[in-house]
């Protein structure tokens, strides 16, 4: 049973004009897994977004995520392989994939609601000083997603649109329904996130903390597919990611 971990944490609040675009660097630690018939070593990545007016770009290792809401489409690149799998904006997973399968789509993957509390209770992190908000969300076969964030709203960032891109990332994978909603309720930019997911007994736990916010102008052509990659059919196994793993689309991270 594949399932998601990756689940980054961010938002934004006021809106000043644009002046360069937001870049959020992220340090991910995944806990080793060990379950019956799965295990993997504990990983550490640096996961790099930038983030425009109505673009968006996510750096996780070779895994690349282009969000373009002026062409309505998301472009998911594997750097190393030189593939880009591109979608539709709106995204309709059952557009993807095979017609056999689309009825099975909602009991496969229900879309239970994630849940999501603020409290009172703060902290320094960093520079920065932030407040805790619970989100839990029900995972398949009985399982529980519980992710703890600290959110500041000492950072000044424009969120106009922020929302609309990250929903988008997040529909593409299906363990992550329901939860854009709710995570467009954070007041505030999340610089921390402790995540533990339950199932069949046993938990996985990983952990995001922000290390930089900073303004830059963005590369020529970084928010564009780069000449010589080959167009890679939507890979739904590939989508929801190994035990434990980084799975693209899985969000925490938005406005937040």
């Amino acid at each position: 049973m594949k399932i998601v971990l990756s689940l980054a944490s961010l938002a934004l609040l006021s809106s000043p004009a644009w002046c360069g675009d937001t870049v959020i660097t992220t340090a991910k630690h995944s806990d080793a897994v060990n379950m019956p018939g799965q295990s993997r070593p504990a990983e550490d990545k640096t996961e790099v977004m930038w983030i425009g007016k109505d673009h968006m770009r996510v750096e996780d290792g070779t895994d690349v995520t282009i969000v373009r809401m002026d062409l309505k489409k998301m472009y998911m690149l594997d750097t190393a392989a030189k593939t880009v799998t591109t979608v539709d904006l709106p995204f309709d997973m059952k557009k993807y994939l095979p017609a056999e399968m689309a009825p099975m789509l909602e009991q496969m993957f229900p879309k239970t609601p994630a849940t999501l509390t603020p409290s009172t209770e703060t902290q320094k992190i960093k520079d920065w000083n932030a407040t805790k908000y619970t989100l839990t969300k029900p995972m398949p076969r009985g399982g529980q997603m519980t992710q703890v964030m600290w959110v500041t709203k000492d950072v000044a960032i424009d969120r106009t649109g922020w929302q609309d891109m990250f929903a988008a990332q997040m529909a593409s994978n299906p363990f992550a329904g329901g939860m854009a909603d709710e995570m467009k309720k954070l007041d505030g930019i999340t610089v921390l996130t402790e995540r533990t997911v339950s199932m069949m007994g046993n938990e996985m736990k990983s952990k995001d903390s922000v290390a930089s916010i900073e303004t830059k102008d963005a590369p020529p052509g970084h928010y564009e597919v780069p000449a010589g990659y080959t167009e890679k059919p939507f890979d739904l196994d590939e989508m929801m990611g190994a035990p434990g793993g980084h799975a693209r689309g899985a969000g925490g991270r938005g406005p937040r």
